[in-house]
């Protein structure tokens, strides 16, 4: 994973739920261009996040409310925000599996920044830089937490591949 990240925000509000960001209903799912076109379908935001022309989203970031994620443990959720073309969420809060799977998986990078973002970042540039552990939207800069282990985790691709990596270093 760079360490600087930049990318289109798509905006979503609190309690954002799985099912939600995959719906059920289109399973089973038969490929991963599939898992990207339904990403956040039923999201009822201020544009489809993602493009049906091109089946992939324009937006890199994910800026949200409280409790990103909350609902059931469906892998599949960071899945297709991921295939779709999100790299980043940022919330207030996650739903505690979404965030467990996003790290587990090594696909998208959940960042918390306890900040009440509005509708008037959708749109906009952001900017994560994951050394400085700050986040720049719109001309704005909000500092988040270190990650700890979870980043090296990340850039291994997941959990079961940093194990590996571990192990082999022993």
């Amino acid at each position: 994973m760079h360490n600087l990240l930049t990318g289109k925000a798509y905006h979503c509000g609190d309690y954002v739920n799985t099912d939600l960001m995959a719906p059920g209903r289109f399973e089973p799912i038969e490929s991963d261009e599939q898992l990207a076109r339904i990403a956040l379908i039923d999201y009822q935001g201020v544009v489809p996040f993602v493009n049906e022309k091109t089946g992939r989203s324009d937006y890199q970031v994910i800026i949200a409310g409280r409790e990103f994620g909350c609902g059931s443990s469906r892998e599949t959720a960071p899945q297709a925000l991921n295939l779709a073309g999100a790299q980043v969420v940022i919330a207030k809060s996650f739903g505690n599996i979404f965030f467990r799977n996003c790290i587990n998986m090594g696909i998208l990078l959940p960042i918390r920044i306890d900040h009440d973002f509005d509708e008037s970042v959708h749109d906009e540039t952001v900017e994560v830089d994951l050394d400085a552990r700050r986040c720049t939207v719109a001309g704005e800069t909000y500092p988040f937490n270190d990650f700890g282990p979870l980043l090296s985790i990340m850039n291994a691709g997941g959990l079961i591949p940093y194990a590996l990596q571990q192990g082999d270093q022993r």
